[in-house]
């Protein structure tokens, strides 16, 4: 009996040390992917703090995953550091950030588009081109680059973004950025928008102040909720901090609001190299609080050259680009431009009605709740489980 209940006990152990391995695991990819949202967002809002900005560095990610699978020598070492990739072996990266885009579009309320597409006097690698739709749903295509065939082809492209974004992803790429000399370009939309876990009372949503940081503000439709919410105040960032669930409680939103006005370009500063859910889960706390929140909709597009410049990923965009992986020729091609645009909406729906509406009584109905009121710039991040997915501000264009 006492071999056996050894053999039981060391059984258990083994399965209790695998599990805290892939839980270790499962939190280093989280993040090294918050992070790398951190490095993207950073290196395009700060070009653009005047203006209401959304990317999706997991739709970039694992489109750069992709990319990486296909690329040789400096090219792929860019990539893979500079995108934070991690492993240098491709299979491997493949396999993992295809179970992450499983992962994080698995709701229909998350659209993604990813796609590369070359001269029509190229060719994909067959290998490449079976990696591309097995494991991240992309169908390569080659395509007339040559004026004046380039405006219908841009014109063609934008129509099939639109369709699979359900027409919230427009005009993501322009026809003079296609010409005689053009090998290659990546395509990359994401949109999202969801109901709420806790709806905001519709009847409540009213025109008020929204300051852009300055002397200017501006009306906007600022919808009320009051429910729990795990809330705290940041003092690393200097900000009020509110995670709002969606339905899908898979999914939700970080909105991180400076102390100050006019504290977003300080805010965005302070996020530099920063897990923003490493930093802030253990600050929250559910508690009962009273939210207003601007009701907006939006799109942002991107060229991610120069923000991949900045992340040290420069070869790829240049002759000296190697991507011997996926053309199937014997000199080296590059790939002319990444077009990235995203797009993230915010209304009252939702499953659970505000504390205040009638629809629940509870005695936290009775308890002085906490206040925010997001009436100036902010940051937020929609993040599935522990990852970024999304991430953005909003400045005045609300």
């Amino acid at each position: 009996m006492k071999p056996l209940l050894f053999f039981i006990a060391l059984v258990t152990l083994g399965s209790c040390l695998l599990l805290g391995d892939a839980a270790t695991v499962g939190n280093t990819e989280s993040t090294e992917r918050n992070l790398f949202a951190s490095d993207i967002y950073q290196a395009v809002a700060s070009n653009h703090l005047g203006e209401d900005v959304v990317i999706a560095p997991a739709a970039i990610q694992t489109a750069m995953a992709l990319a990486f699978f296909g690329a040789k020598g400096r090219t792929a070492s860019e990539i893979q550091a500079g995108i934070r990739l991690g492993s240098a072996n491709s299979d491997e990266v493949v396999r993992r950030f295809s179970a992450y885009q499983s992962a994080f579009t698995r709701s229909n309320n998350m659209r993604l588009f990813n796609k590369i597409y070359i001269n029509e006097n190229l060719e994909f690698k067959a290998n490449f081109r079976d990696v591309a739709r097995r494991s991240f749903d992309s169908d390569l295509e080659t395509a007339d680059f040559h004026p004046p065939y380039n405006k219908r082809t841009a014109e063609r492209i934008n129509k099939e973004v639109e369709q699979k974004t359900l027409n919230k992803v427009t005009n993501i790429l322009q026809p003079q950025q296609l010409n005689d000399l053009t090998e290659g370009v990546m395509v990359n939309g994401a949109a999202y928008t969801a109901p709420w876990l806790n709806a905001f009372k519709a009847d409540k949503t009213e025109r008020r102040e929204f300051s852009s940081g300055g002397r200017r503000s501006v009306k906007v439709d600022m919808m009320w909720t009051v429910n729990n919410f795990r809330y705290g105040e940041v003092n690393e960032l200097d900000a009020k901090v509110i995670e709002l669930p969606y339905q899908n409680t898979e999914y939700s939103m970080l909105v991180v609001l400076p102390n100050q006005m006019n504290g977003l370009p300080g805010l965005v500063q302070r996020l530099v190299g920063k897990n923003l859910v490493g930093l802030v889960d253990s600050r929250l706390s559910s508690q009962k609080v009273e939210v207003r929140f601007p009701k907006f909709g939006f799109e942002f597009g991107v060229n991610l050259e120069e923000p991949f410049r900045q992340l040290g990923v420069t070869t790829m965009f240049t002759r000296q680009g190697d991507f011997g992986s996926m053309y199937r020729m014997f000199v080296s091609h590059y790939i002319n431009s990444a077009n990235h645009k995203a797009y993230v909406a915010v209304t009252e729906d939702g499953s659970v009605p505000s504390l205040e509406s009638g629809g629940i009584k509870s005695f936290l109905t009775f308890s002085r709740p906490k206040q925010i009121e997001v009436n100036h710039p902010f940051v937020f991040a929609i993040k599935h489980e522990d990852s970024i997915i999304f991430m953005g501000h909003v400045t005045n264009n609300v």
